[in-house]
């Protein structure tokens, strides 16, 4: 065999090996949650009207733009719920060590509302770190979302003085469209959410083709009818996306601008579109691009904003609206 033939008899065998590779990587099933439990569809959460610790109203709305971690308890408990709360910021922390960039937020509802203030539950989070919320309210405004999630929960007298309260130790998981989309059954440990989260999350961006985070909407001054709405929007597909509308239920219109500096001067452009490159995130952020929010048709403490391509929704989102 000659030089020519031994040349093209090697390039054969590392294309033959190159395809069996290959092959191999498209035909390795992807990695699968090892503790959580996932829905095959996503679930809507009831509607429900609470209060975090800033004493401001937490509704199905606040789940939006973000991964959620929900736990159920109260501040008085003595074991589960301070060592669950500790087990999920030590998840966060293993998450953001390994390099994830979407880090979920936590979120303690107390099953205790006659002892747990909003005061109160918030000192009591703040012992376990960034990235905690803590919800409190009604009774019955919690069993609507308790009831919806098949969370029990109920008030055990210890004696005459004193009670305690027995409930789920499951940790729910509510996507950035405030959806159910999965759970982790105890007992809990951090490394089973460190593991199984990003997944979920990757998993969820194959399906959804463009995702919301950090969505803020901030409520007009008074006496002023234009409001601003601040968020990331991301591409999870493998081509451009280009937003041409949004709309809104809680206002008469919703614009997308730019704000530009030229010369000193500050102007604000109108665009007709938004273009999301394949995997790109574009940002609405104070002295960029915004959306501008017009002329409000009630008092909305939640804001739905959809998101078109053409005439085809891409995306809904829940939020509520910041002062």
């Amino acid at each position: 065999m000659n030089s020519r033939q031994q040349f093209i008899a090697s390039v054969a065998v590392i294309a033959i090996l190159t395809g069996a590779w290959l092959s191999l990587e498209v035909l390795k099933p992807a990695p699968l949650p090892q503790t959580a439990t996932v829905l095959p569809t996503p679930l809507n959460l009831a509607d429900f009207s609470l209060l975090d610790q800033n004493n401001e109203p937490f509704s199905r709305g606040a789940f939006a733009g973000h991964w959620n971690l929900v736990f159920f308890g109260f501040t008085h408990c003595p074991d589960i719920c301070p060592v669950t709360l500790q087990l999920l910021a030590n998840a966060r922390k293993q998450m953001l060590d390994s390099g994830q960039k979407m880090l979920p937020r936590i979120v303690l509802v107390s099953v205790d509302p006659e002892r747990d203030t909003p005061d109160k539950i918030g000192e009591y989070v703040s012992y376990f770190g960034d990235g905690i919320i803590g919800v409190t309210g009604d009774l019955a405004e919690i069993r609507k979302l308790t009831d919806g999630l098949g969370v029990f929960f109920e008030k055990s007298i210890v004696n005459d003085d004193d009670y305690s309260v027995n409930h789920s130790a499951v940790v729910i998981v509510v996507d950035p469209q405030s959806k159910f989309n999965a759970l982790f059954s105890a007992p809990h440990d951090a490394a089973s959410f460190a593991h199984d989260l990003p997944i979920i999350m990757a998993n969820q961006a194959q399906i959804a083709p463009l995702i919301a985070e950090d969505v803020v909407i901030a409520r007009p001054i008074p006496g002023v009818r234009v409001g601003a709405g601040y968020l990331s929007l991301t591409n999870t597909t493998g081509q451009e996306i280009r937003i041409t509308k949004v709309t809104s239920p809680n206002f008469e219109s919703v614009e997308i601008h730019e704000s530009v500096l030229e010369d000193g001067i500050s102007r604000m452009l109108r665009l007709d579109e938004i273009e999301i490159p394949p995997g790109r995130t574009v940002r609405f952020e104070p002295g960029g691009k915004h959306l501008m929010i017009q002329y409000s048709v009630d008092t909305p403490t939640v804001v739905t904003l959809n998101f078109y391509a053409g005439d085809a929704l891409l995306l809904s989102v829940n939020t509520t609206v910041e002062d």
